[in-house]
C-alpha cells in the first residue's frame, strides 16, 4: 500500500521505487504505477515524461544526494584512514536507511538506454562518487598507511560489503546500525592493513534523506519520541 502523501509526484516516486526494487524496472509498467497510486495512465504521464525518465530522475537525485553528503563528511578529514572509515560507514548506513532507493540506484543502470544522456550522466555521477574511494585508498598506499595488493579489487570488495546492508539489515536485528557501521569500519581497515588507531564513523544525521523511500521500508535512526508518524 502506497501512503497517501500530499504531493502527487512524491507518491508516484514512492510507488516507482517500491515496484522497481521489488519486481524490477523491466517488469513494472505504467499501469502498475497507476494502480499503486490510484491514477490512470494519463494521470501518471501528466507528472512524468516516461517510465525511463522517472527512473533516471530517481537515480540522478539519489546519486547527487550521496555525493553531496560524502563531500560534507570528508571535508574536515585529512587522514586516509579517517576518510576510508567515513566512506565505509556512510555507504553502509545509506543502504540500511533507504534499502529500496539504493537497490534501484545500484541495480537499474542497465535499464537506461545505452548512450543516452541520462545513462551517461548517471555513469558520470557514479564515477564522481567512487573517486572519493579511489583517492582515499591511493593516498593511504602512497603514505604507507595502507598495504593493498590491488586497489581496485579492494575498493570493489569494500563497497560491496557496504551496499549489501540494503538486502539484510533490519532495525530489530541483533545489532544496531551504529554497531554494524563500526564493525564494517574495523573490517575495512583490517583489509587494508591499516595500523590500529582511533577513527571516526559517519554522523547519520548528515546522510541524504530520500523522501520517496517507502515509509514502511525506512529505518529511522532517531530516538522513538523524535520520530515522525508515518502516514499510510
Amino acid at each position: 500500500m502506497i501512503p497517501q502523501l500530499s504531493d502527487t509526484g512524491e507518491r508516484i516516486r514512492t510507488a516507482a521505487v517500491l515496484l522497481f526494487a521489488r519486481q524490477g524496472y523491466a517488469a513494472t509498467s505504467i499501469r502498475d504505477l497507476g494502480r499503486a497510486v490510484g491514477m490512470t495512465n494519463a494521470g501518471i504521464y501528466h507528472h512524468v515524461a516516461s517510465k525511463e525518465a522517472l527512473l533516471a530522475d530517481l537515480m540522478r537525485v539519489a546519486q547527487q544526494g550521496l555525493i553531496e553528503a560524502t563531500r560534507r563528511l570528508l571535508a574536515p578529514c585529512a587522514r586516509p584512514a579517517d576518510r576510508l572509515a567515513l566512506l565505509i560507514s556512510s555507504l553502509t548506513a545509506v543502504h540500511a536507511l533507504s534499502p529500496m532507493t539504493t537497490r534501484v540506484m545500484d541495480g537499474e543502470l542497465r535499464s537506461l538506454t545505452p548512450g543516452s544522456a541520462a545513462h551517461d550522466e548517471i555513469i558520470a555521477l557514479r564515477d564522481a562518487y567512487e573517486a572519493h574511494w579511489k583517492q582515499a585508498l591511493a593516498d593511504g598506499v602512497a603514505e604507507g598507511t595502507f598495504r593493498v595488493a590491488d586497489q581496485k579489487l579492494t575498493r570493489l570488495a569494500l563497497m560491496s560489503m557496504c551496499t549489501g546492508t540494503s538486502e539484510w539489515y533490519r532495525p530489530d536485528g541483533d545489532s544496531t546500525l551504529e554497531q554494524v557501521c563500526a564493525e564494517f569500519v574495523a573490517i575495512g581497515l583490517a583489509a587494508v592493513r591499516a595500523p590500529a588507531q582511533a577513527v571516526v564513523t559517519a554522523d547519520l544525521s548528515l546522510l541524504p534523506d530520500f523522501p520517496w523511500e517507502p515509509p514502511h521500508e525506512r529505518y529511522d535512526p532517531r530516538p522513538d519520541e523524535a520520530r515522525r508518524p508515518h502516514v499510510r
